[in-house]
């Protein structure tokens, strides 16, 4: 189990100097934090996480990939339970994740129909990820939201559209 915070601070609710000093240089979050705190107490120390995202309203948890169906719980309850407690949505990402996995772990419930490259005139490159219509309701944010979490979790641009098949 990884927590950006020691079991000591989780355990006592203070800070040591080291996590501290890791929450003053920003290598942490108070979301992090918050997270951690919560994770801990409902997975009674057997639930880790690497990093935390915030864009927008919505939370993406960075974990290894065996974590995540932890980090989820059975029927979503864990999950929902960190979405209430920070009043954002939530979604859970496994690290080292490949694109395509990563595109339906972030546009989930929705289903993705299909993913292209496009190439602009100037040579660059872009993917093109195509949401079913029927879908487009189910989709966890606003669009121009959907895209920047995908930037930054794969360093990649994309354009996510409506599919009209």
């Amino acid at each position: 189990m990884v927590l950006p915070i020691c079991d000591v601070c989780l355990k006592s609710g203070m800070l040591c100097q080291g996590c501290e000093n890791k929450l003053k240089s920003g290598e942490i979050t108070q979301l992090d934090l918050d997270i951690a705190k919560l994770l801990y107490k409902l997975g009674e120390g057997t639930i880790g996480f690497k990093k935390t995202i915030e864009i927008g309203d919505v939370v993406i948890i960075v974990t290894e990939k065996d974590q995540v169906g932890k980090i989820i719980g059975k029927s979503g309850k864990i999950v929902r339970a960190i979405s209430k407690k920070i009043g954002k949505k939530v979604r859970v990402i496994g690290e080292g994740s490949d694109f395509k996995e990563v595109a339906k772990d972030i546009l989930a419930p929705a289903r993705i129909s299909g993913i292209n490259i496009v190439y602009g005139t100037d040579g660059e490159e872009k993917y093109k990820i195509r949401v079913m219509r029927e879908d487009s309701r189910r989709l966890p944010a606003r669009l121009d939201v959907l895209n920047d979490i995908m930037k930054q979790l794969t360093h990649e641009k994309t354009v996510i559209v409506i599919d009209d098949l």
